[in-house]
């Protein structure tokens, strides 16, 4: 069945390989295949065929052993509701000769403060309304996008000088393969539109733990990372632990719709999270062989505890181990850890408390 021109999806397709049940069984041969189709098609139905001849032996992957080591300075970073002491925060990093790597704001003012008094922090700004930081994956994405930036840079406009990247949604999870590769040409649609007027977008702002690694895959053949690496838009994901940033590093990731995260032949990283970390799956395996890095931004990032006296015991520690991880990897812009300036609902993350500490750290690293 040739599927050229369709859109994504699952096609039935009949496949016929010449060989006898008993020369496959516990020895799997090589089959070639070749179909026009998304290579998640190919990844999800080749294993089933294979076990319908009988169990192949564990394929053992050896766990690779980092390498990578923590260099450059740090990379932790605000996220804040209203200032909430960022612009304070900034102010002491930047008088010590250290400089905040990155700042999230939901209201922009403090954000051309932020700029004033530390040109070199990177700043995301995120207009929040419920209406317009949606979207839903159906009609013409190039039309959606059209209406969304329109009402969007509405917004951005008198702030334009204060902020970097501008955010368009916020932690939408289509339910299904086409509609995240739907997402990704609603971004390319976007670029083209802030292209022309002179802003930069931070795409995606996915939530933790989304999207799929084979749903990456849909949206890298869009072409949507080779557009933003053209025309210098960067990467936005949100990533929190469960409950802590260090915990299950090292835990394999599926690559293919249905597949067991416990497959034996599931390569286990030491070095890569299925949470936080998770970033590194994409780019390792998907954006460096493709050449489109684009700059990443970890625009969300916490430890999943709500409790504060719980959080305290060991916030500092799991934010400089995050803080070592991201400094692995050069293209990592910062982390904006979530939340300051907290309305109720979101006080329970605020982590002021800690401003001077974190300062500290951000300082002892800035000749690195």
């Amino acid at each position: 069945m040739d599927t050229t021109g369709k859109g994504l999806g699952y096609y039935p397709a009949p496949l016929v390989i010449d060989a006898e049940p008993e020369e496959v069984v516990d020895a799997p041969q090589i089959a070639e295949i070749r179909l026009h189709v998304v290579t998640e098609l190919e990844k999800a139905f080749l294993p089933l065929i294979l076990r319908s001849h009988g169990t192949p032996a564990p394929v053992v992957v050896p766990t690779p052993t980092p390498t990578a080591v923590p260099h450059g300075p740090s990379k932790i970073g605000t996220h804040a509701i209203g200032d909430g002491g960022t612009t304070a925060f900034v102010q002491q990093v930047h008088d010590a000769g250290g400089t905040v790597a990155l700042v999230k704001g939901l209201s922009f003012s403090y954000l051309c403060d932020v700029k004033q008094i530390s040109p070199g922090t990177v700043t995301v700004g995120r207009w929040s309304n419920a209406e317009w930081e949606a979207v839903v994956p159906e009609g013409n994405p190039v039309t959606a996008a059209a209406g969304h930036m329109s009402v969007h840079m509405q917004q951005w406009a008198p702030y334009r000088d204060c902020v970097d990247y501008w955010e368009v949604l916020n932690e939408v999870d289509p339910d299904s393969t086409a509609g995240h590769a739907w997402l990704a040409d609603f971004f390319k649609a976007a670029m083209t539109i802030a292209d022309a007027n002179d802003y930069k977008l931070a795409l995606c702002s996915y939530s933790m733990g989304v999207p799929e690694y084979w749903e990456w895959e849909a949206i890298a053949e869009t072409g949507v990372f080779a557009q933003a690496k053209a025309t210098g838009h960067i990467l936005s994901l949100h990533e929190y632990g469960w409950p802590l940033l260090s915990d299950m590093w090292g835990e394999p990731l599926p690559i293919y719709l249905g597949q067991d995260p416990q497959d034996p032949s599931l390569p286990r990283y030491a070095d890569r999270g299925v949470l936080a970390g998770r970033y590194r799956h994409l780019y390792r395996d998907i954006l460096i062989p493709r050449d489109e890095v684009i700059p990443l931004a970890i625009t969300e990032a916490n430890v999943a505890i709500t409790d504060p006296e719980e959080r305290a015991e060991v916030f500092l520690d799991e934010m400089v181990w995050y803080d070592d991880r991201l400094r692995e990897d050069d293209y990592v812009l910062g982390m904006a850890i979530f939340t300051l300036g907290g309305m109720s609902g979101w006080d329970h993350f605020d982590y002021s408390s800690f401003l001077p500490d974190l300062a500290t750290h951000i300082v002892s690293l800035k000749d690195e």
